[in-house]
């Protein structure tokens, strides 16, 4: 193999999170007896992926942006309801911490390198809380040896702080290493801050003009860790 270890993104990457996102939405809004339709989804993402590039961005800490999506999310479906936004934000999680879903494919690949004696761990902007449910659900230990979250790390990707801790717990030195992830913006300029090796995950092929290596199935990977 090429690298030492390999750091994987969690979502997007190898986890489904927009199957764990509307699972996740629609038991909030159940829970206040508000009919889940795939239109909330439609308003939802747009509004939770902007709040999530101004964390990444270092612009809001992500105490604030977990519970200000939901009330711009609120304002934006027409729901009135009276309700305490810390405590949807909170139910969110929660349920998003037990929904936890590998692409096609993705458990699969994970196998393969574990086989070939592969190191491996994850680097995620993810809540603690959530990705530490979904790792237990889905058994990542499996495969990594550690899930490194920015919260943990004091600092969001693409900042290159939460790279280097990782190099501090894997004992291995950042240029014998490679980072996988799908987001041009957190993954793609952390690792190239932190000056690390990277491939992007672009399964649509829509980052045709970002100069870096890029990948659209786990089989490619596969062949540029080899």
């Amino acid at each position: 193999m090429k690298y030492e270890i390999v750091y994987f993104d969690l979502d997007h990457t190898l986890l489904d999170f927009p199957k764990s996102e509307r699972y996740a939405l629609f038991e909030v809004l159940k829970s206040l007896n508000v009919e889940p339709k795939e239109e909330f989804i439609e308003i939802y993402v747009p509004i939770n992926e902007k709040w999530w590039k101004l964390f990444s961005e270092g612009k809001y800490p992500k105490e604030v942006i977990i519970v200000e999506r939901f009330k711009e999310f609120f304002k934006e479906a027409g729901i009135n309801k009276d309700v305490d936004f810390q405590k949807i934000s909170n139910l969110y999680l929660e349920n998003l911490s037990k929904a936890g879903f590998f692409f096609d494919g993705a458990e699969e690949f994970l196998f393969k390198l574990r086989e070939m004696g592969q190191r491996m761990a994850a680097i995620t902007n993810g809540v603690e809380k959530v990705q530490q449910g979904r790792s237990k659900i889905l058994k990542l230990d499996r495969f990594f040896e550690f899930v490194l979250t920015s919260e943990k790390a004091g600092k969001p990707k693409p900042d290159p702080i939460i790279f280097y801790k990782a190099a501090e717990i894997s004992g291995v030195p950042i240029e014998k290493s490679i980072y996988i992830g799908d987001n041009p913006d957190s993954d793609y300029l952390g690792a190239k801050n932190a000056g690390m090796d990277f491939i992007l995950y672009d399964p649509e092929d829509i980052h045709q003009d970002l100069q870096c290596k890029r990948v659209r199935n786990y089989e490619e990977i596969l062949r540029e860790l080899l």
